[in-house]
């Protein structure tokens, strides 16, 4: 998967690159080849069960973790809303790991 990733710090620019790289594990794991060709646009929420976004939050985190040096929460109620979800945009997606790590 080959987004961009637009952030102001060495940090965010590696917490974001540390999401997708566990996204592009996870669509192999999950064996869902078809997710590799989203793009920046595509709505991720609505093609992975709510197990999987708990599996991507939590890999997630723990790619964050590596990547930064510090553990960064990334579990918040929009994860799940149907209608706030960063996973509505994949690049929100990214984007939302990215600010986390911003916000500490």
């Amino acid at each position: 998967m080959t987004l961009p990733i637009s952030t102001s710090s060495p940090n965010e620019a590696a917490a974001a690159a540390a999401a997708r790289t566990t996204l592009d594990r996870l669509v192999e794991t999950w064996g869902r080849p078809e997710l590799s060709g989203l793009g920046p646009e595509d709505d991720l929420y609505e093609r992975i069960d709510s197990f999987a976004v708990v599996e991507l939050l939590l890999e997630t985190e723990s790619e964050v973790e590596k990547a930064v040096g510090r553990y960064v929460p990334l579990a918040d109620e929009s994860i799940l809303d149907s209608t706030r979800s960063p996973l509505r945009r994949l690049q929100g997606w990214f984007d939302y790991v990215a600010q986390a790590v911003a916000r500490g």
